[in-house]
């Protein structure tokens, strides 16, 4: 799937996540508005977004800059990542990737007629309540993207180690890419059918179970607890793919996710599955917004107090009030002075 599919890691975040996808074989190009962050990156294709010195969490200046930047962002993109399908990923909470990553992929949807998906990391609840704001806005606008495909939520609640996440991500990820490459006589998971996944707007999740406690029990308990967004209550799905190292009957599954369109279903040496077209997470984005306006009392009260006059009253008394001077006495520095400047 190298041939198919290609990644832009956009900021800082993005770029940790795309550094490990680059590192097993995928073409990724590398945007920053920050060349600091860019400098820290071992990486083949990176690109400068021209006039940025960082977006310090402000989306609006992200946007500013890749608009004004577009025509060479789409030739580097067209360059170094000319594929079939393209995943953007990005922080939904930070400055460059949460202002710069739903823009872009709306003009490559427009301009370029790519199939574009998100790659994305919702904040943890103790984070700052910037990146809460962030993530709610930016999730505003990826809703609204006409043509938009999957999107993938990874979820910062998840684990402590943000590290981590990124590692067991890009591991579920080739473990989904790599299906088709699985070959047995009772079923197998085409290409085209993990393209259609793939491109299915919605939540999209991955889940890995152990070969020996391939169940449906398992692979539900997997779907349930894992590194993503919780997934909606209302049952709302498009496909299911499963490869499975062992038959599993999963009629029941429904009563869980909802009733599917379609089921992709393969056998393997692993068992992963897939599931796509997904509700975006909802729930979990109405948290953040509801913690925002808990704290927005607090937030606008810093503010103002630390933009408005408090120190009103002058206590200068000294304004207006000429001492006398002693005249020197003779021989003290003031005639030496006066003496030396006749000479």
């Amino acid at each position: 799937m190298n041939n198919k599919i290609g990644f832009i890691a956009v900021g800082q975040a993005g770029g940790n996540i795309g550094s490990k996808l680059e590192a097993v074989g995928y073409d990724v190009l590398f945007l920053n508005t920050s060349d600091e962050d860019l400098s820290t990156l071992e990486t083949k294709f990176k690109y400068h977004i021209k006039g940025g010195e960082g977006c310090n969490k402000d989306r609006n200046k992200a946007k500013e800059l890749v608009i004004e930047d577009f025509e060479n962002i789409g030739k580097e993109i067209a360059d170094k990542v000319n594929k079939d399908f393209i995943y953007v990923i990005f922080s939904s909470g930070g400055g460059t990737g949460s202002g710069a990553s739903p823009m872009l992929i709306d003009l490559l949807i427009q301009h370029m007629e790519k199939a574009v998906g998100a790659i994305t990391i919702i904040p943890g609840e103790n984070e700052p309540l910037k990146t809460h704001i962030n993530a709610y806005e930016c999730f505003r606008e990826l809703e609204e993207i006409d043509g938009i495909a999957s999107t993938i939520v990874l979820d910062n609640n998840a684990c402590e180690n943000k590290l981590s996440i990124n590692k067991d991500f890009v591991e579920l990820l080739q473990g989904m890419l790599d299906m088709p490459n699985h070959k047995d006589i009772k079923g197998n998971i085409d290409k085209a059918e993990v393209m259609e996944m793939l491109s299915s707007r919605g939540m999209l999740t991955i889940t890995k179970v152990d070969k020996e406690q391939t169940n449906l029990a398992n692979i539900v308990a997997g779907i349930k607890s894992n590194i993503y967004a919780p997934i909606e209550a209302d049952q709302v799905i498009k496909y299911v793919g499963l490869l499975a190292a062992k038959c599993v009957d999963i009629s029941e599954l429904k009563k869980e996710v909802g009733n599917y369109i379609d089921v992709f279903q393969g056998y393997g040496e692993e068992t992963i599955c897939v599931l796509a077209g997904l509700s975006l997470p909802f729930t979990r984005l109405d948290q953040i917004k509801n913690r925002v306006i808990e704290n927005q009392e607090s937030i606008k009260r810093n503010l103002q107090a630390t933009s408005e006059t408090r120190l009103k009253s002058d206590i200068n008394f000294l304004d207006g009030f000429t001492p006398q001077t002693k005249k020197p006495k003779v021989g003290g520095a003031a005639d030496i002075f006066a003496k030396y400047k006749k000479k």
